[in-house]
């Protein structure tokens, strides 16, 4: 046991060190320009995916969160063959730029007849009927999150449904169906 009058002392003692030194580790580290901003990242990521820088500026300076637009471009061009290109006309279009991604990423990854009609080199455009209808309908839905659930679920559960007629099928689900809610003459 200490005595009473070291008490005190042992208890200042056991406070972390970290409160008293500032922590380093929550600075940003930008590599070699201190100056940049959310505009230069978003510039720069989507120009990676070749998208002409003219395109990329004027597309990040357009965005309300630039952030999120190259978030978006990033997550298509990383899960699926859509071109850069395509990849920001979509997400320049929406409101939730990450929901689309999300929404094309999912459904890609989940429905294998996608994947079949795309070829392996990173120029394919979204011509081919079922990728450009994939961007389309993630970009139409008004929530992509729940869409591509619904997409996924009905490919998964109606065998002889095409990954297409599963796109339009819960692209044109209603929030309240006739059939379910008749509407009664007065």
């Amino acid at each position: 046991m200490l005595p009473r009058r070291l008490q005190p002392l042992t208890t200042i003692a056991l406070i972390p060190m970290s409160l008293f030194i500032p922590n380093i580790l929550s600075l940003p580290l930008v590599a070699g320009n201190a100056d940049w901003n959310q505009f230069d990242v978003c510039i720069t990521q989507i120009a990676q995916y070749g998208v002409e820088q003219d395109k990329a500026a004027l597309a990040c300076s357009d965005a309300l969160i630039p952030k999120e637009l190259s978030q978006c471009v990033t997550m298509i061009y990383r899960a699926t063959p859509i071109a850069g290109d395509d990849a920001l006309n979509a997400c320049y279009q929406v409101r939730r730029p990450i929901d689309l991604g999300h929404c094309v990423a999912d459904i890609y990854n989940a429905i294998p007849n996608l994947s079949l009609t795309s070829t392996k080199n990173r120029t394919t455009t979204a011509k081919e009927p079922s990728l450009s209808t994939l961007l389309t309908s993630c970009r139409a839905s008004l929530r992509p999150g729940y869409y591509s659930e619904c997409v996924i679920a009905v490919n998964r559960n109606l065998p002889d449904i095409t990954p297409t007629q599963a796109l339009n099928k819960c692209l044109a689900a209603e929030d309240f169906p006739r059939a379910l809610f008749p509407v009664y003459e007065q």
